[in-house]
């Protein structure tokens, strides 16, 4: 997969594309919903497979502070992979796209991709104070459309809020019920001691910009005590080495 960055509107993108687009925090089944119809599409019409992004976080220009992410950007990269994607599109948010008139933003940003189908869902909004809308894509927008409903479990919306929820509960079988996979995490080794025939590691989180769950002793995974992870292991890890967790319920 090849990722290709955007920073204003001086680009443009040769292949004909099918592409679908959002922030895409959380990657669980109603995201995946957009990506399978996308994929499914560039493989019936021969053509590339995209998604199209923002990086920083949308919220954190909006609201002027940070917000915490279910996943970090480069695990989200390999997430985006995994789906079987050929491009990542990652488009560069900032206060001038922020203020973009949401008909240039079709214009200036999706027109020049190339796009021959557009997937997103039922409540993705864009441009100056959210007011593009599925009309303005309809109005102004050279490609084809496709809108993924709302995708719920046991009545209520799956959403990254709602996974951010439950992580701050320790519910992790509910998160992985939403996401559609297990969750995982990436951690950064600060000390590694040796107990009996196991290593007792103490780690933090690699990237400080997600989400750390609920205090508390999870059996058999880890124990998470002021947002420090205590865990064992059969192996002896290094300071700063990065383990990747996979929480399974």
């Amino acid at each position: 997969m090849k990722v290709i960055g955007i920073n204003g509107t001086d680009f443009s993108l040769m292949e004909p594309l099918s592409a679908c687009i959002g922030f895409f925090d959380g990657m669980h089944r109603g995201h995946q919903a957009l990506m399978q119809e996308t994929v499914s599409y560039a493989k019936q019409n021969q053509i590339k497979s995209a998604l199209i992004c923002f990086d920083p976080d949308p919220y954190d220009i909006l609201h002027k502070e940070k917000n915490r992410h279910i996943f970090s950007m480069n695990q989200r990269l390999k997430l985006v992979e995994r789906f079987g994607f050929d491009f990542c599109i990652i488009i560069r948010f900032s206060d001038e796209v922020m203020k973009m008139d949401p008909k240039d933003f079709v214009l200036n940003y999706l027109n020049r991709m190339n796009l021959k189908y557009l997937v997103y869902g039922f409540d993705f909004n864009f441009g100056y104070k959210g007011k593009g809308s599925s009309a303005t894509l309809q109005e102004f927008g050279t490609f084809d459309l496709k809108m993924v409903p709302e995708c719920r479990y046991y009545g209520k919306k799956i959403s990254s809020t709602r996974i951010k929820e439950n992580l701050l509960k320790g519910n992790f079988r509910l998160v992985n019920r939403l996401l559609g996979f297990d969750y995982c995490i990436n951690l950064k080794v600060n000390k590694c001691s040796k107990k009996g025939r196991k290593w007792l590691i103490e780690a933090v989180a690699a990237d400080m910009d997600v989400l750390i769950p609920k205090d508390g002793i999870y059996p058999d995974i880890f124990t998470i005590q002021n947002g420090i992870f205590l865990l064992e292991s059969d192996k002896e890890y290094s300071p700063n080495e990065i383990l990747e967790i996979v929480v399974k319920t």
